[in-house]
């Protein structure tokens, strides 16, 4: 899938370039190994390198680890060589989601010519990653971190947010229900960091409505009994329940509830933070009803499909919307550098903030202070006997439209669209 006009990638020319990581090396469109001495030819341009800073075994790794790894090399693999003849490698390594290691990391890369970095899950890890980076005039790609923080007031001209953020989903999921009637609420809390600000964004959205939070539960992120808060819920008497855990936390939440009734009387059960994977793993029994909201599934159009048919091989599951993001936001970024003949940083963000992206049929725009803002769709868990393939878990029940999904930038926070 190269583009039109790039030259498609050729497996027998001279290799170029190579770049080491403690974890792993990808190197080239053709995942060749390449010489270092090449890459320091004085007559060679400067190499690209693209650092996948991931998180492998953690509370990240649904939306992080070996699989977006596997999307950032299919994206190199579909951009082939570049026209310039620059090399272009992809290293990767995982950190353990605290801002020291993530820093240590990147710093290091850096010092090696990375030019840009892309993931890095978790709140503090990813603006300090970012702060670093704008520092050190390189990008950032961030999919691993739903904090809005990252384009509000940790911003940076080099970085790019490519999911949606937790208030932006808020915003959306929160209206979109409202549409519906329901402006009552009742949410369900893990006692962590990601819990409380999804809370928050929450709690925001619901009164930006004019509507009510009418109750809340706040409970152990190791809980695995949820009669009391099931019990809590329906005394509420909320139109809507609003889950703001995710991973593990989440299936539990959903089967119980499943079974405790929490799904009936026209009560809406919402999931602010979840992904596909999470929802796989909860099983379409027990999530069937869920709400939820994406910019990205599987299975919304044929391009999506003919992405995750060959992602599943590498990766052994479908795409979620960080995989996805990964890919679009790294072919984006190359296809502004070929646009600039430079990987002169500055030069390359504002040329990818001036394009439109292709985000697998539908068209999205990163704005002044690097949030990715697009249509969202809104979606419903399938029951199970609804189902035509093991992941095929969602159907499309509406469009949420851009406009009341992303706060404007000067309320972000931002000093960019100042």
């Amino acid at each position: 899938m190269t583009p039109p006009g790039w030259p498609e990638p050729d497996c027998n020319a001279p290799a170029a370039g190579r770049v080491l990581t403690r974890r792993r090396v990808i190197a080239g469109a053709c995942s060749v190994g390449l010489p270092p001495a090449i890459a320091a030819a004085q007559d060679a341009p400067p190499p690209l390198v693209i650092g996948v800073l991931s998180d492998s075994s953690g509370l990240g790794a649904s939306v992080s680890g070996p699989p977006l790894v596997h999307a950032v090399e299919m994206a190199v693999k579909d951009t082939g060589l570049l026209p310039d003849g620059r090399p272009l490698s992809v290293l990767a390594d995982s950190f353990v989601l605290k801002p020291d290691d993530a820093l240590a990391i990147a710093s290091r890369w850096f010092d090696r010519g990375v030019s840009v970095i892309v993931d890095v899950p978790g709140t503090s890890a990813a603006i300090a990653v970012q702060a670093l980076a704008a520092a050190r005039k390189r990008s950032t790609l961030i999919t691993g971190s739903i904090s809005p923080e990252l384009t509000g007031r940790a911003c940076s001209p080099l970085g790019s947010s490519w999911t949606v953020d937790s208030a932006s989903m808020a915003n959306a999921l929160v209206r979109a229900v409202a549409r519906a009637g329901a402006r009552t609420w009742f949410l369900v809390v893990p006692d962590t960091v990601l819990g409380a600000a999804v809370e928050a964004d929450a709690i925001r959205a619901i009164e930006a409505i004019g509507g009510r939070v009418a109750g809340r539960s706040q409970h152990p992120a190791e809980e695995t009994d949820y009669g009391s808060v099931i019990a809590q819920a329906k005394a509420s008497g909320a139109k809507a329940v609003g889950l703001c855990d995710i991973t593990k936390g989440l299936a539990v939440q959903l089967g119980q509830f499943q079974e405790g009734g929490l799904f009936a009387d026209g009560r809406s059960v919402v999931a602010f933070a979840s992904t596909l994977t999470d929802i796989h793993a909860a099983g379409a029994k027990a999530a069937q009803g869920l709400l939820l909201a994406d910019i990205f599934y599987w299975n919304q159009n044929e391009a999506a499909r003919s992405f995750a048919a060959r992602f599943i091989d590498l990766a052994g599951q479908m795409p979620n919307t960080a995989h996805a993001a990964a890919y679009v936001a790294v072919r984006h970024y190359v296809r502004a550098v070929v646009a600039t003949q430079s990987i002169d940083t500055a030069l390359v963000n504002e040329e990818m903030r001036r394009n439109p992206v292709y985000f697998f049929g539908r068209t999205a725009h990163l704005r002044l202070d690097g949030r990715l803002t697009a249509d969202l769709s809104l979606l419903r868990v399938k029951a199970p006997d609804t189902m035509h393939g093991p992941w095929d878990h969602y159907e499309q029940i509406g469009v949420i439209p851009a406009a009341d999904v992303y706060s404007p930038i000067g309320q972000s926070g931002c000093h960019l669209g100042a």
